[in-house]
């Protein structure tokens, strides 16, 4: 935590002394974040101050030529842009902040068909996210599969696999903000907690 309150600072993000940012351990694979008021917030308060250019857009990505170069946005670019910060590990500007949060969420997307069968047969959700689930496997097999060739960046395909993906979106689906029409949605650091 020490490690990304100090990024947070060299960033210019501010976190107001109303909070108490913790860490526990979480499952096996990663740690739990929270994030505890110390005191009574009223409207208005202000918690944080977030530059813009320390969230992780596809503007502001290492990958942001690829990404403009590919005509890849939305979520399907904030995800190429999550998994390449990822790929280059300390390199990245986000390095802290993304070492915080969870390799993946547990949502319905990424469990299994049979455990789709079984959680949500019945529901409105369950053909659903099975059809969902068929169009995120084709857009990584049309748009970001065909990338691992490119000449603009050398991606390490270890961290664009279609569970990588999966992993990216659904972090995505859980902790993205939009920013503002330039940079569009993206990964807020602070708020996302």
């Amino acid at each position: 935590m020490r490690a990304f309150k100090r990024w947070m600072k060299c960033q210019g993000i501010e976190c107001s002394d109303a909070l108490h940012l913790a860490i526990a351990k979480g499952s096996a694979e990663s740690l739990s974040v929270s994030v505890e008021a110390l005191c009574d917030l009223r409207l208005g308060d202000v918690v944080g101050r977030i530059p813009k250019q320390s969230c992780l857009t596809v503007k502001t990505t290492g990958a942001h030529q690829l990404i403009e170069e590919s005509q890849l946005g939305g979520n399907l670019g904030l995800s190429i842009a999550v998994m390449y910060e990822k790929s280059i590990g300390p390199q990245s500007p986000w390095f802290q902040y993304l070492q915080l949060l969870p390799p993946f969420e547990s949502i319905p997307m990424l469990w299994s068909f049979p455990e789709i069968d079984s959680f949500l047969s019945g529901t409105e959700l369950h053909k659903t996210v099975k059809e969902d689930k068929a169009l995120f496997y084709e857009d990584w097999k049309e748009c970001i599969e065909p990338l691992l060739g490119s000449a603009l960046l050398e991606l390490n395909p270890n961290f664009f696999s279609i569970q990588e993906y999966f992993a990216a979106r659904s972090l995505i689906s859980s902790r993205s903000f939009e920013i503002d029409k330039y940079h569009g949605f993206g990964m807020v650091p602070l708020a996302d907690l």
